[in-house]
């Protein structure tokens, strides 16, 4: 779902942006250093996502844990972390989109017959809240949700549990995500064909996670490889 059909990232740096100006001045420190410190926290944080896959149901804790990191490196008041989290989740949240191919895509599987199923890793209650705001659990037939089922791609039980929910096999199923460790290397570990999609049309690196089956830019790519 996020970064796949729903656009999660395209306002993180306008959020952490207006995040850091608004905190800075009661902070006593410039924006653009809270910005950097914060955000490079994060991307130390995440790294190495099996490390700390146990986060991923607890996005919020997550987030102010390192907030809290990154200003006590500064020292600043880390006391501050979950007005600063709070405050980003507000930002983000309303600059949430659906990709323009997102619907029709479905749309057009659905109309072909496919059966579909929303695997997403995160915590219940933020995952059950997207699909709320955005039209998208009405167009598919099963969605498996880490903070649910109990445990989160790359794990193949949950590749399993959705293949048995829609009534598929392995060597039937094409599973299409952003992720290269979660969605690539738990598909491909499951047998299922691998579909890469990364709209900023990065490179795959020597040292990546997995290779997929397939790149796409966009899903327009998928529609088509399926003759949609």
């Amino acid at each position: 779902m996020d970064d796949t059909l729903l656009d999660t990232s395209g306002g993180v740096a306008e959020s952490w942006r207006a995040v850091c100006q608004a905190f800075a001045p009661e902070l006593g420190c410039d924006p653009e250093d809270l910005n950097t410190a914060i955000r490079h926290q994060m991307m130390e944080f995440w790294k190495d996502e099996a490390a700390v896959e146990h986060w991923r149901t607890r996005l919020h804790d997550a987030r102010t844990h390192n907030i809290g990191q990154a200003l006590a490196a500064r020292k600043l008041n880390a006391g501050h972390a979950k007005l600063l989290s709070d405050r980003y989740w507000d930002e983000q949240s309303n600059r949430m989109k659906l990709f323009d191919d997102a619907l029709e895509t479905l749309d057009r599987l659905r109309d072909a017959g496919f059966r579909l199923a929303l695997l997403t890793n995160g915590p219940a209650e933020m995952q059950r809240w997207k699909l709320g705001r955005f039209p998208i659990a009405e167009r598919v037939d099963v969605v498996v949700i880490e903070g649910e089922f109990g445990h989160g791609k790359p794990d193949a039980r949950v590749f399993q549990h959705a293949l048995a929910s829609v009534g598929a096999n392995p060597d039937e199923a094409w599973h299409v995500g952003d992720n290269l460790y979660a969605d690539i290397r738990g598909a491909q570990g499951a047998g299922i064909h691998a579909t890469w999609i990364h709209r900023d049309r990065l490179e795959l690196k020597d040292d990546a996670p997995a290779v997929p089956d397939r790149v796409i830019g966009h899903l327009a790519e998928l529609r088509e490889a399926l003759g949609l």
